[in-house]
């Protein structure tokens, strides 16, 4: 395949994994707000009754997947860097 390149632009992969992490972030506070809203109803609005459990069964299980976002988010940086690494490690003799 003479002529064939392929050409990865670091900055941009590099700058991807900081624009997911940034939005990842953004995610995890609005999740955490929910929840802070949630445990709020649970406390002063539906406090007694199968929706009173129901709702603090959810609350258990979404706080259980709280921090799921952010480990996401740290990954997602650290991925796209390790990528970048590979790549330039591979083809040193190139650039």
């Amino acid at each position: 395949m003479a002529g064939t390149a392929l050409k990865i632009d670091d900055d941009y992969v590099l700058n991807m994994g900081e624009t997911l992490s940034e939005k990842e972030k953004e995610l995890q506070s609005g999740v955490d707000k929910y929840l802070e809203i949630m445990k709020k109803i649970s406390e002063d609005a539906i406090k007694e009754g199968e929706t009173a459990q129901a709702l603090d069964t959810f609350i258990t299980y979404a706080e259980e997947l709280k921090d799921v976002i952010s480990e996401h988010a740290v990954n997602v940086n650290k991925t796209c860097q390790k990528f970048k690494d590979e790549i330039d490690e591979n083809d040193q003799y190139l650039f």
